[in-house]
């Protein structure tokens, strides 16, 4: 059993340190410095978020999304024949992303994320896992498209690109990407799409975890145990739920059990996480559960953030046996 996160870690804090990258943000855009001394800040920032993770004695970590405005923004603004559109509400949380535009069939070198995965690659000893987007959540929150006549063309071209990046970050040495895909759960009535969508990722030859969080998985759970992948997230507090007891469904999968809101400062108790994860290593066994928090912890105060991080490895190692 691994505990692991999931998303964008908060960039921003109360502490000092924690406004860096705020300050450096409003220079570059008053032109007092370049590019260079922004991206030196961005990594900066980044190995600040990995040192959390390890001090938090995360086992499997990320780079923390330190450089995503948003889930797609790295790839609107990097792939040919798409650029970034209109403010829109993120599903119902409270924060906005820009929509993609797609002006003509998407390009892509594949080497997207390369630098920022080796940059956390030098930053920690530990595992590290590599992220993209979702292709049906790229594909279905697309503001226009003059590329592809039908939500079937759109949501495979998106796979295609998304593969390549994939086997990017496979050359550049990620053994697991997680695929953050809220549209796989909001929009059950696509699952088919979704699925041969993750085919096309498939073809990267890179270990998957689709991460499907924001709603109920109980919809699509058997769907979701043909997906070429070797991970499935399944969130278990922003919503209500019976996934838990259907956990049976994914008994070839890892599960990544969401068993912390991540966005409701609310703290669960060690008794609480230890309890879910109980449930969950009954069906599959041990070395079938990873733990994680719902989504990224961007949407909490830093240090809310932090104490849903100590609740979790409090909460597995109780479930563990393990002395705090």
């Amino acid at each position: 059993m691994k505990t692991t996160v999931i998303g964008a870690f908060p960039k921003i804090s109360d502490d000092p340190r924690g406004q860096e990258l705020r300050r450096a943000l409003h220079r570059f855009d008053r032109g007092e410095v370049d590019d260079t001394a922004l991206d030196a800040v961005f990594d900066t920032v980044t190995r600040q978020a990995i040192a959390e993770l390890e001090a938090a004695d995360i086992d499997v970590l990320n780079d923390g999304h330190i450089r995503w405005d948003d889930l797609f923004a790295p790839f609107a603004r990097a792939w040919g024949g798409v650029s970034r559109g209109p403010l829109e509400r993120f599903y119902d949380n409270n924060t906005y992303f820009r929509q993609p535009v797609i002006e003509k069939a998407i390009t892509t070198h594949g080497r997207t994320l390369v630098s920022d995965y080796k940059i956390a690659r030098a930053a920690t000893k530990r595992q590290l896992k590599a992220a993209v987007c979702g292709p049906l959540s790229f594909a279905t929150l697309t503001a226009e498209d003059r590329a592809y006549k039908t939500l079937e063309e759109r949501t495979l071209a998106v796979a295609d690109a998304l593969a390549a990046e994939i086997a990017g970050l496979g050359a550049a040495g990620a053994t697991l990407v997680d695929v953050e895909d809220p549209a796989v759960v909001a929009r059950p009535e696509l699952i088919g799409l979704a699925r041969a969508a993750y085919e096309r990722l498939a073809k990267a030859n890179v270990p998957l975890a689709i991460q499907p969080y924001f709603f109920p998985a109980d919809a699509v759970l058997e769907q979701l145990a043909t997906f070429p992948v070797a991970q499935v997230g399944i969130d278990l507090r922003s919503r209500d739920t019976k996934a838990l007891d259907a956990l049976g469904a994914l008994r070839t999968r890892t599960v990544v059990l969401g068993a912390v809101d991540a966005r409701n400062t609310r703290l669960e108790t060690e008794s609480e996480v230890a309890r879910t994860v109980e449930a969950a290593a009954k069906v599959l066994g041990t070395d079938r559960v990873w733990v994680a928090p719902t989504t990224g912890l961007e949407y909490l105060p830093h240090d809310v953030a932090s104490k849903k991080l100590a609740v979790l490895v409090k909460g597995v190692r109780a479930a563990m046996g393990v002395p705090a």
